[in-house]
This record gives C-alpha cells, structure tokens and sequence, in this order.
C-alpha cells in the first residue's frame, strides 16, 4: 500500500479499514480521534484530514505484517 495525499473519499476509508479488518472504534483509536469523528469521514459528512489518512495507512501497513 503507497500513502496518498490528499483528502480521501469516504469509499476509500471504509475500504482501507475493512482491508485490515478493524472495526470502526479500532480504525479511531489507532489515529487517535474519536468513534463519532471516524463514522462523519466514513458517511461524508466531514473530510478526513490528509494528516489522519497518511497515519493510518503507514500503521495499518505495519498491521498486515
């Protein structure tokens, strides 16, 4: 998995999250915010800030191993 920059589009969050099977409340913790925060990105009703995205893809990526 590369890191992307930029805003992602909530079907890329949710997808990234089920790649590494972690629940929503797992997915929060991980980046440190909140469930609430997690479920606005994943249902488009806030954007992700690419700082939040790039550390989710680098520790899900060290998830995988």
């Amino acid at each position: 998995m590369s890191v992307k920059e930029g805003n992602p589009p909530p079907k890329e969050i949710k997808a990234a999250r089920e790649a590494v099977e972690l629940t929503q409340a797992a997915a929060a913790s991980l980046v440190h915010c909140t469930l609430n925060t997690w479920q606005k990105w994943e249902y488009g009703e806030s954007k992700m800030h690419p700082a939040f995205w790039e550390l989710f893809q680098i520790k899900s990526r060290l998830l995988k191993r």
